[in-house]
C-alpha cells in the first residue's frame, strides 16, 4: 500500500459485498484489493472524520462492474471461459444499475458530484473499449498508457478524492482540487503496479500473454526498438529463457524512466495541493505526496 486508509472504509466495502445477490457475489472472486485499498486512502485524505454512509461505495460498484467485465481476455478461452465471462458481463450490468441507485438516492451531494459521478459511469465502458483496441496490437506507448490510465483506473481514484470533498461539504474549487490530485495519486499507483509486475517474472510473463504491456515494458519498446520488435514477431511463443531475457531488459531500460515519471507526477500534485485552502486536508495530501516521493526513491 501506497497509503494509508481509515478502516471504516473497508467495513463499508465488506457490508457492499455482503448485501450483493448471490449470484453477482459469487462472481468477484477477483476483486482488486490493492486498488480499492488506494482509493480509500485518497477519500481518507479528503473526507477524514466525515461520516461514512453507503454512499462512499458508489465509486466501488464501478470498479466492481469494470473488474468484472475486463478488457482483457485469456488466449485460447475454454467454453467454460466464455461463459464466465457473459455471466461477469451481465454481473456487470447489475453493479452498474446499483451504482445508478446510489447517487440518484443520495442527499447532501453537490449536483457537480453527481453529474461527474454519472459522466464516469457512460464514459468508462468506452474507455474499456478502447483498452481492448490496444490489446494484442502492439502499438500502446507512453501516450496511450497515460490517456488510459487517467480515463479508467485513476478516473476512479479522482472520483472517490471528489465524492469525499463534496460530502465533506468543501465548496466545488476544492472538490475539483481533490478530483485532479486524486487522478495524479492513481497514475502514480498505476507506475508503481506496473513496476512490481515487472520486477515478479509470473506477473511479467502473464501481462504479456495479455497484450496488457507494463508501463517500463512501453519504454522498453522506445529504448530498444529493434530487440522488442524480434521478441513480439517470432514465428513461435517465446520460450521461458526469452521471456526471462526480456524481462531483465526492460528492469534495466524501462524502469527508470518509469519511476522518473512517477515523481514528475507527485511534482504535478504538489502544485494542484498549493491551491487548496490552508488546514488539515492540505497537510494530510502534502504528508501524503511526501511519502509517494520516498517510495519512488526506494523502488
Amino acid at each position: 500500500m501506497l497509503l494509508d486508509y481509515d478502516v471504516a472504509l473497508e467495513d463499508d466495502f465488506q457490508q457492499l459485498l455482503a448485501h450483493l445477490p448471490a449470484p453477482v457475489r459469487d462472481l468477484l472472486t477477483d476483486v482488486d484489493t490493492d486498488a480499492h485499498h488506494e482509493r480509500q486512502a485518497v477519500y481518507t485524505l479528503f473526507g477524514a472524520g466525515s461520516p461514512t454512509s453507503e454512499l462512499t461505495q458508489a465509486v466501488e460498484c464501478l470498479a466492481l462492474a469494470t473488474n468484472l467485465n475486463r478488457a482483457s481476455f485469456t488466449p485460447k478461452p475454454t467454453l467454460n471461459d466464455l461463459a464466465i465471462s457473459k455471466a461477469q458481463a451481465y454481473a456487470s450490468q447489475y453493479l452498474d444499475q446499483h451504482f445508478n441507485q446510489l447517487v440518484v438516492h443520495a442527499t447532501g451531494l453537490a449536483d457537480t458530484t453527481k453529474q461527474d459521478l454519472f459522466t464516469a459511469a457512460t464514459e468508462l465502458p468506452l474507455a474499456n473499449l478502447n483498452r481492448l483496441r490496444l490489446n494484442f496490437n502492439q502499438l500502446e506507448r507512453i501516450a496511450d498508457f497515460l490517456k488510459d490510465t487517467k480515463d479508467r483506473s485513476a478516473r476512479l481514484t479522482g472520483l472517490s478524492a471528489e465524492l469525499a470533498a463534496s460530502l465533506a461539504d468543501t465548496d466545488t474549487d476544492v472538490s475539483g482540487l481533490a478530483r485532479a490530485i486524486g487522478e495524479t495519486i492513481g497514475i502514480i499507483a498505476k507506475i508503481h503496479h506496473d513496476v512490481q509486475d515487472t520486477r515478479q517474472i509470473a506477473d511479467f510473463h502473464e501481462r504479456l500473454l495479455r497484450g496488457d504491456y507494463p508501463l517500463p515494458l512501453l519504454f522498453g519498446f522506445e529504448n530498444e526498438a529493434g530487440y522488442f520488435y524480434d521478441f513480439f514477431h517470432q514465428a513461435h511463443q517465446p520460450t521461458a529463457d526469452q521471456f526471462v531475457a526480456a524481462q531483465q531488459k526492460v528492469l534495466a531500460t524501462g524502469l527508470e524512466p518509469a519511476l522518473t515519471m512517477a515523481n514528475e507526477l507527485v511534482d504535478q500534485a504538489r502544485l494542484d495541493c498549493q491551491q487548496l485552502p490552508a488546514g488539515d486536508t492540505r497537510q494530510r495530501v502534502e504528508r501524503a505526496l511526501e511519502r509517494l516521493t520516498v517510495t519512488n526513491s526506494e523502488a
